[in-house]
């Protein structure tokens, strides 16, 4: 039998293990598409350490994507009125060095860009930064990922000095209250959101909170679901902090000892009682309460986001806002706990530290 091929799965930012099967097994059906073509089969690489095997529908069927209307040589055409004629190699190379060497010395180094995107591995990242900035000297270099993982980024760079998440996919099994907040995980990062929801299930103990204006499936298997305004994560992050704060549910060693500027941080939140967030969040001030005081009596609170955090224009301050509730109870660095930002592609971290 042969050996199967260990790859990534190239959508979400889970960057689930899978093993690729060539499509003829002996003694197995072999898997054909509509035009009778046969197809490779993947399954989950079990020694995988995000995704352990496990595999969504996206990762399952990601040979199928690639057998349809693949291009498999260059394909090049002189105007948009004519056809697109297969080339070699060399003719392809040839005509993009020459449309680079010819702006770059017509109009300036400046004229040329890449865009790139976070499904881009590092090492690929790397030489093109190379290409672009070393070898062509421009600096206008972007992807997607600007938009995807910026905000998550900058509110890390901002709270803690890197930006690095300070958590593990193996927190999700140690963590005592689950917070998610701008994330339907259930659709979009189902590896993670399954890990978490079987752990949730074998553990009645534990409680997950969903903040989200829309009844997700996530948030279907919440403990609380928090239907917020629109814009209005801020109110009710600081909103529980205020609480926390009222109740004297903080770690003021944690606090005097790992942090700066918390006697301005509690000014702020001083304006945000609860009665004011329910108003503006348009939930009830008896969630506002169960919401904070769960955060309070957790030893271990694993917070995780995705775009319905990062992509606003309060991206970056909504992050930040999150960090602080952790920083006020010590619920970081530790196992279980911690800001755990769930981003949009598999390398959308390593492409903003190409960029950076």
């Amino acid at each position: 039998m042969t050996d199967p091929t260990k790859t990534l799965c190239p959508y979400c930012g889970v960057g689930c293990g899978l093993e690729v099967l060539p499509p003829a097994q002996p003694g197995k059906a072999t898997h054909r598409d509509s035009q009778g073509n046969p197809i490779w089969q993947v399954r989950g690489d079990r020694a995988h350490p995000s995704s352990k095997g496990m595999v969504c529908v996206k990762g399952a069927t990601v040979s199928e994507s690639l057998d349809k209307d693949r291009l498999k040589y260059p394909m090049m055409r002189d105007s948009l009125s004519e056809p697109l004629r297969q080339v070699s190699w060399d003719e392809a190379f040839d005509r993009i060095v020459n449309w680079l060497q010819t702006v770059r010395f017509t109009q300036g180094p400046e004229a040329i860009c890449m865009y790139g995107s976070g499904q881009f591995q590092t090492e690929d990242y790397y030489v093109a930064q190379k290409l672009i900035k070393g070898c062509l000297g421009t600096n206008n270099f972007d992807a997607n990922s600007r938009l995807c993982m910026s905000s998550a980024v900058s509110g890390y760079i901002k709270s803690f000095g890197a930006d690095g998440p300070p958590c593990c996919y193996n927190d999700l099994e140690q963590t005592d209250m689950a917070f998610l907040i701008g994330t339907n995980a259930a659709a979009c990062h189902p590896i993670v959101f399954n890990r978490l929801r079987k752990y949730h299930k074998k553990n009645r103990e534990v409680k997950m909170i969903v903040v989200d204006p829309r009844r997700t499936a996530t948030a279907e298997a919440a403990d609380l679901h928090l239907a917020i305004r629109p814009g209005t994560d801020i109110d009710l992050l600081n909103g529980m902090a205020y609480l926390l704060m009222r109740w004297g549910m903080m770690d003021t060693i944690f606090i005097d000892e790992c942090t700066a500027g918390f006697p301005e941080y509690a000014e702020v939140i001083r304006h945000y009682p609860p009665e004011l967030v329910a108003e503006q969040c348009g939930i009830r001030i008896d969630e506002l309460e169960k919401a904070a005081r769960w955060w309070g009596k957790a030893q271990r609170v694993l917070s995780m986001w995705s775009m319905g955090v990062n992509q606003s224009t309060e991206g970056t301050a909504k992050v930040r806002t999150l960090i602080n509730l952790h920083l006020m109870t010590g619920n970081i660095g530790k196992p279980g706990a911690g800001p755990f930002s769930l981003t949009g592609q598999p390398n959308a971290m390593g492409d903003e530290k190409q960029e950076d």
